[in-house]
């Protein structure tokens, strides 16, 4: 059933249509998906691989609340960049909770791709929640009485130094096995510490997914084991901060969500929102090495609030790198 709005909820609403200025990042704003599109030189890309298109998207949030415009927009755009690939990096759920679980299905079920389609899990997207604590370690969030909104304005007002470090409560929360069963009626494969080696184009492209860095269940001794260094590769963390882990690794590309490209994108603000260690990989397209990063704005969040975040798809565009 849908949960009916707490008087918090009420309040937040009522504050964003009186102020004007609340408007467009409560009720504008999060319903916007805008494209991202970039082409990227690969080294020693084999030319069978020039010009594959590969769709990320992530963090969904799924829930009852989820905007219905929002997954038709979602459904289209995607379907009409027709990519070869699509990945998803993480955070089907909000706070661990499957609603609407045919909504859900259909969605993803909606999603095609003839090279396959492969998904990770977040911290949203096991049997309890994880988030940060108030000594910045990540830990399981208990039962509160305050609102997401309080909890946010909250955030305003502290400040917490993360630690990187999981507490012994949060490593041991299994994995959402309703949440598993559900993908697995889907064209989503899930990758959980692997590699799955992929053939196209009478070609070869690796595809490894890590599990979540919050629960220290993040492993890439096992996830690299079966990674081909003889084939190009695509790396998928939801937590970017796992980026400089991932160094001396292979793979050409990681891709990322989590951080919601900062949600409040406002001066000074962002940070309060944006509970990742490595600050500079809030959002967007970095150069790692020899390597290269992107770190999806996402698609929705616990709270319905943007600003200057837009929610975004990531069209990329493999391509043979040109000499000199």
């Amino acid at each position: 059933m849908r949960q009916k709005k707490k008087w918090a909820e009420w309040a937040w609403d009522a504050w964003c249509v009186a102020s004007v200025i609340g408007l467009w990042p409560r009720f504008i704003e999060p319903h916007l998906l805008s494209v991202t599109k970039l082409a990227l030189p690969i080294p020693r890309l084999p030319p069978n691989l020039n010009g594959l298109n590969i769709l990320q998207f992530s963090d969904l949030h799924w829930s009852w609340r989820f905007s219905w415009h929002l997954k038709r927009k979602l459904i289209r755009k995607i379907n009409r960049l027709k990519p070869d690939m699509i990945v998803f990096t993480g955070d089907f759920l909000c706070r661990s909770k499957l609603e609407d679980k045919e909504g859900l299905k259909s969605l993803l079920s909606s999603l095609q791709a003839p090279y396959g389609c492969f998904a990770i899990l977040g911290n949203h997207d096991y049997e309890r929640f994880i988030t940060v604590n108030g000594e910045g370690y990540y830990d399981v969030e208990h039962p509160s009485e305050t609102s997401d909104i309080g909890k946010g304005f909250k955030r305003l007002f502290s400040s917490t130094m993360l630690t990187g470090q999981a507490t012994a409560e949060a490593r041991k929360v299994s994995q959402h096995q309703e949440l598993i069963d559900l993908l697995s009626q889907t064209p989503f494969q899930l990758l959980n510490n692997e590699t799955q080696l992929v053939s196209l184009k009478d070609c070869k492209i690796n595809v490894c997914g890590l599990e979540e860095y919050s629960l220290g269940r993040f492993n890439p001794e096992k996830a690299f084991q079966d990674y081909d260094r003889a084939y190009p590769g695509i790396v998928l963390s939801h937590n970017p901060d796992t980026i400089e882990r991932l160094k001396p690794y292979p793979g050409d590309i990681i891709l990322a969500g989590h951080t919601h490209g900062g949600q409040v994108n406002l001066p000074f603000l962002w940070r309060k929102f944006t509970q990742i260690e490595h600050l500079e990989f809030k959002s967007g397209l970095k150069s790692i090495g020899k390597k290269w990063a992107y770190i999806n704005r996402g698609l929705a969040s616990v709270m319905r609030f943007r600003w200057f975040a837009m929610p975004e798809l990531t069209l990329l565009t493999l391509q043979v790198e040109k000499d000199g």
